[in-house]
């Protein structure tokens, strides 16, 4: 079928890629104390998948599927820890901006939390996915594991485990039936649960 058809997408698959990003992650827990006004909220997810999304792109690491409605952003060996001068070409300073000070400031305790859980359980070299999004209509046919099997075919090639994580428990199960183990759990910035995922090359 033409949609489990993945593609690596571009700067100009931007506008689809990210609608599916943000709609998926809608009621994500992390996006209420991120923005505590839900007239706003939709733009802090937009502006926030935008990011991911052009960090992956930029990285070469943004896959989907033929009608976009399946969407991994994941950066590869080499691009795992993601610099500032890398997160500013890709608009961090738009999206600080976007958000205000205090959610900046959120963000950047979370990113220090989640760095330091990354390290722990993955200190060599690896390929981190921080966004997998399937558009809720087309959720439980598989999608998940048609988008992220060219992140693992490119894992298993270089050898390197992949690392992910989520604050959303219905998402537990989910990725240990893609394979992934679970290898943590902690309370990060803003009171927020966090699951750590890791799947070893094979």
């Amino acid at each position: 079928m033409i949609q489990h058809l993945v593609e690596r997408l571009t700067w100009a698959d931007e506008p689809a890629a990210v609608d599916t990003l943000a709609t998926a992650f809608a009621d994500y827990p992390l996006f209420p104390p991120l923005c505590p006004n839900p007239l706003r909220r939709p733009a802090v997810i937009q502006a926030f998948c935008r990011f991911l999304y052009r960090t992956a792109v930029r990285n070469g690491g943004a896959y989907g599927t033929a009608d976009r409605t399946a969407v991994v952003c994941s950066w590869p060996v080499g691009s795992e820890w993601s610099g500032l001068w890398n997160d500013i070409r890709s608009g961090g300073l738009s999206l600080a901006w976007q958000i205000g000070w205090h959610a900046t400031r959120l963000l950047l305790q979370l990113g220090n939390h989640l760095n330091s859980a990354c390290r722990k359980h993955v200190p060599e070299a690896h390929c981190y996915v921080p966004l997998l999004a399937v558009r809720p209509e087309a959720q439980g046919q598989g999608l998940s594991r048609v988008v992220l099997q060219i992140v693992f075919n490119n894992a298993d090639y270089q050898k390197v485990p992949v690392y992910l994580e989520t604050m959303k428990e219905a998402n537990v199960v989910i990725y240990q039936r893609l394979g992934f183990e679970l290898v943590g759990y902690r309370i990060v910035a803003g009171g927020l649960p966090n699951w750590e995922f890791l799947r070893k090359s094979h």
